[in-house]
């Protein structure tokens, strides 16, 4: 009791003070721990994460590492751009099942799901979609290559897969090498299709390409894929046309009525072989009354499209002719203007474009824009599949009439022989034309009617004074 003595006015602020210092620190980490966004207010952050470090390194060699862990600048959100977790924005090779990824807010840690091997060259692919809370995605892809022992060879396989049916790159399709101890090295091609795997042993390899539709890394039924057999040395090519391979023969899926009903576009459920030839005795049309109709000629797309640009250029060169000698000054000048007006245009198309990539930079916040990729598309060097020909007639089908068209020994591309038919009607005759009508404007003429000026004179009456005697 002795010892105790009351505080004074200046004791009384000081503690008032820490009690609320200590609130307002509860406060604040209460809300921290509540809220893991940035307080609102200051400048949008647009900014996307940045990559700080990448353990182990690229191209390092090291010891069965725990995993492959990289780590960014600010929190990583676990939900990325184009898909529904994380892992499915990872590809390691060689591939061992779907990798495991872990979130650690601002860092990632990936690994196999049967663990690292040692002896053995990884490479880690992360494409893009990683992105901050802010969506904010990265927009370029992560590579890393390292070994757990052993030197890194610096072979590559570079190529293209193609959608044989679709005639261009396949995005997205996934590249297998398989060696003969069934090791199976992957990478992801582009939205061209282009691709390249690199780090592989040289050897021998199957390698396959296909469509992964449904993103679990296996090759399913009725997915599209080519397979080819690569010995990789320093660098190696392989080109992929992938189709549906299965053992079901083609069908016919519609058969469309042009030019005023002589000719038929029918349209298969799938591109037939490339050497398929259409005999006129191998396409067989009756009608329901099992009568024959004459088919005169059948042409694939290819015949049609040089059919129409002989066409095309006969015309072209006729009316050439014509106005070969109408050639004036008045229309030199004409031709001058459009050409001074295209020149303006494309001028104008360079500023715009130049105008939007300063307002992208600065949105970006200085950051360079990532290169446009200039490069033109992939062109096949097989040539191409079609699923449709021409089935042109000797005369006109009747309207609201039905038929069964049959064509006789069609191959798949997968090899299937078959001879598809289908029935189908004609439509119905187009209506008459009733606008243009008898013209009732030029009635009879009713002016000139009979003269009733001119009456018959009866004041000459016949004598009655002569009758009866």
């Amino acid at each position: 009791m002795g010892s105790e003595r009351p505080l004074g006015m200046a004791g009384l602020h000081a503690s008032a003070t820490k009690r609320l210092i200590a609130w307002a620190s509860a406060v604040v980490l209460g809300t921290a721990c509540a809220n893991q966004t940035q307080p609102p207010g200051g400048p949008p952050d647009i900014q996307p994460p940045l990559l700080l470090s990448i353990s182990p390194g690229d191209s390092a060699v090291v010891a069965t590492p725990k995993a492959l862990v990289l780590k960014f600048d600010e929190v990583i959100s676990e939900t990325p751009v184009g898909a529904r977790e994380l892992q499915e924005l990872v590809f390691i090779s060689p591939k061992s099942g779907l990798p495991e990824v872990s979130w650690g807010r601002t860092k990632l840690e990936i690994k196999p799901r049967n663990g690292w091997k040692p002896n053995t060259v990884y490479s880690v692919v992360i494409r893009r979609g990683l992105q901050d809370l802010r969506n904010n995605a990265i927009d370029s892809t992560i590579r890393v290559v390292f070994s757990t022992g052993g030197p890194i060879p610096s072979t590559r396989v570079t190529g293209v897969v193609f959608d044989w049916a679709a005639g261009k790159g396949l995005p997205a399709a996934l590249v297998e090498a398989i060696a003969e101890d069934s090791t199976t090295y992957q990478v992801l091609a582009d939205s061209a299709g282009r691709y390249e795997l690199r780090t592989l042993p040289e050897g021998p390899y199957l390698m396959r390409a296909y469509a992964d539709r449904n993103n679990n890394r296996e090759l399913d039924p009725l997915e599209t894929w080519d397979s080819v057999r690569v010995t990789v040395t320093q660098s190696s090519l392989a080109e992929f046309y992938a189709f549906t391979h299965d053992t079901v023969g083609i069908r016919i899926t519609e058969v469309a009525i042009e030019d005023s009903s002589r000719v038929l576009k029918v349209t298969f459920d799938k591109p037939y072989a490339t050497g398929q030839f259409f005999p006129v005795e191998g396409v067989i049309l009756k009608k329901a009354d099992s009568s024959d109709v004459t088919v005169r000629r059948v042409e694939t797309l290819v015949q049609r499209a040089i059919a129409d640009t002989l066409a095309r250029k006969t015309k072209a060169d006729s009316i050439a002719s014509v106005n070969l000698k109408d050639s004036t000054d008045e229309q030199r000048a004409r031709a001058d203007t459009l050409a001074r007006a295209k020149r303006a245009d494309s001028v104008a198309a360079v500023e715009r474009a130049d105008r939007e990539a300063r307002r992208l930079a600065a949105l970006r916040g200085g950051r360079p824009i990532p290169p446009r990729d200039t490069t033109p598309p992939p062109k096949m060097q097989r040539p191409p599949v079609f699923n449709q020909v021409f089935v042109y007639l000797e005369s006109a089908l009747p309207p609201q009439t039905q038929f069964r068209l049959q064509m006789n020994n069609l191959r798949s591309l997968s090899g299937t022989l078959k001879s598809p038919n289908r029935i189908f009607s004609t439509p119905k005759a187009p209506p008459v034309d009733t606008t243009t009508k008898r013209d009732t404007i030029a009635r009879t003429d009713t002016t000139t009617r009979r003269d009733t000026t001119t009456r018959r004179d009866t004041t000459v009456r016949r004598d009655t004074a002569a009758r009866r005697r």
